[in-house]
């Protein structure tokens, strides 16, 4: 009977840790590239304001673009984040887009 009850435990062992390795770490990374993503978008957006207020009379928004395209790739090579150029652009274009949306409204 001892031996029939390990054995039951043992199978539901084995089916738990199954499961987790199966959706659980799939998830567990999902959820880190997500939070990662998030604080990209952040500092992509503080930078962006940052840009905007240090330069508001001085300097095109070709200047002020690259300034920020600078400095967020300072930030993510120090944070080991690897993101394309076209990738970093089309976030910092998004963050414009949201700031002016937000002074006009």
């Amino acid at each position: 009977m001892d031996n029939i009850l390990l054995k039951v435990i043992e199978l539901v062992v084995i089916i738990a840790v199954t499961l987790i390795m199966r959706y659980g770490i799939p998830l567990l990374k999902t959820w880190a590239e997500e939070m990662k993503l998030t604080g990209v978008m952040k500092w992509v957006a503080k930078a962006v304001e940052a840009a905007e207020q240090m330069n508001k009379e001085a300097g095109s928004s070709a200047e002020k673009k690259a300034i920020v395209t600078e400095f967020l790739k300072e930030i993510l090579a120090a944070k080991n984040i690897s993101i394309s150029d076209a990738q970093l652009e089309t976030l910092i274009e998004a963050a414009v887009f949201a700031m002016n949306n937000s002074k006009g409204a």
